[in-house]
């Protein structure tokens, strides 16, 4: 058994609500940020990502896990970009949340990942989503379709001069 069918096994074996699941997670992390396409490591944190009834600390580190080492291989990636839209168009634990909009910059170039993250950022009720998200945005840099999303935001009384600034840094001119 090799270190990371190990450190799943030790996961699984713990209760639930366990902080050491949080620790084995952030050690599957670390050999994420070393194989990103890591064929054992990458589907386990993907369905700690997505799974509500997990343990949320847990569920964060998969998360920044998704955020730091992206896969590479188009199939994995699409699998980490669904765990995190689960994430966003769920019911699901605010500060999961929180960390799920943060982690969706990687994977912008996905329509539905932009979808998720526009929606986040123009609409969601929870402010730190809505900053989480356009933090998001502005580190998956520019696109027209970035762009436009940082224009509605022009009047957003909270993130409106934030979405300026980004504008100015990317070459373009905010609305007047």
């Amino acid at each position: 058994m090799d270190r990371t069918e190990s450190l799943i096994d030790q996961f699984r074996a713990l209760p639930a609500e366990s902080d050491e699941k949080r620790e084995l997670v952030a050690g599957i992390r670390d050999i994420l940020a070393d194989r990103p396409d890591h064929p054992v490591a990458l589907p386990f944190i993907a369905s700690v990502t997505a799974d509500p009834e997990e343990y949320d600390l847990a569920r964060v580190e998969a998360t920044k896990a998704l955020r730091l080492s992206p896969p590479t291989d188009d199939a994995h990636r699409r699998r980490a970009g669904d765990a995190l839209l689960t994430v966003m168009r769920g019911p699901d634990d605010e500060l999961v949340r929180q960390y799920a909009a943060m982690a969706l910059s990687p994977y912008a170039d996905d329509p539905e990942v932009h979808e998720a993250m526009a929606a986040a950022v123009l609409d969601d009720e929870d402010r730190l989503v809505r900053d989480n998200a356009l933090a998001a945005l502005n580190h998956a840099g520019p696109s027209d379709d970035r762009a436009e999303i940082l224009h509605r935001l022009a009047d957003d009384r909270a993130l409106g001069l934030e979405a300026a600034r980004i504008l100015k840094a990317w070459g373009r001119e905010p609305a007047a």
